[in-house]
């Protein structure tokens, strides 16, 4: 015998519906016929595409998380928010004899940012004010390591008075950091093999397996 579904009411881009108990938000889209043309990425917490604000039942104070990770509860009610249009700056990194010098022209914004913290509402839980306090005091490392969770959504972006976009800054500082890294020398040795093609005969070989030889190819690989 089958067993039987607990249900659950919510609501969802504002209407009511009963969806299964433990779907996430883009699930329950799904299930009650939602066509999702944009709003959806990699489903798997990492691209940031599905942003979303949503209030338990019984709360006061509207949350924020990922579509594709928030898992839907009885009495919540539940939105997909539109992706935030915000001004990026143009650039060529490697063309950049010191990236970090040129912050303030690349973005002059950031330094009308008078911390009133409005941009705390990431759903990874970023200190965005912090970041941009520390990049307006020029220290670089901690504010590119802080951002290394950074989903790129644009929330933060969605709630500046200031117009500053929190995400794209922290991408190029991340970027800048970046360049005066020296990079491991394992990674330059890997990087080296990729541009000469060493495995492009192995990787093509692999590309003509069936399944059963992909199979047994992975396990002799795995057991060495």
């Amino acid at each position: 015998m089958k067993e039987q579904k607990t249900m659950i009411t919510m609501e969802l881009e504002g209407r009511k519906i009963r969806v299964p108990e433990g779907l996430t938000v883009i699930e329950a889209l799904w299930d009650t016929g939602h066509e999702l043309n944009r709003g959806i990425g990699c489903l798997s917490g990492l691209c940031g595409a599905c942003t979303v604000a949503f209030l338990e039942a019984g709360a006061q104070r509207v949350k924020f998380g990922l579509g594709c990770q928030v898992v839907v509860e009885e009495g919540m009610n539940v939105i997909m928010l539109p992706y935030f249009p915000s001004r990026v700056a143009r650039y060529d990194m490697k063309s950049l004899e010191d990236p970090l010098g040129v912050l303030s022209e690349m973005y002059p914004e950031l330094y009308s940012c008078n911390d009133c913290k409005a941009c705390n509402i990431c759903p990874e839980w970023i200190d965005v004010a912090g970041v941009m306090k520390k990049a307006k005091e020029e220290d670089f490392f901690p504010a590119a390591e802080r951002v290394m969770d950074c989903h790129m959504c644009g929330l933060c972006a969605s709630r500046c008075p200031k117009s500053i976009a929190p995400q794209f800054v922290g991408l190029y500082i991340q970027r800048s950091c970046a360049r005066q890294r020296p990079i491991p020398a394992n990674l330059q040795k890997r990087l080296k093999e990729v541009e000469s093609l060493k495995n492009d005969e192995e990787f093509g070989k692999i590309l003509t397996m069936s399944d059963e030889a992909l199979r047994d190819f992975c396990r002799k690989t795995v057991e060495g």
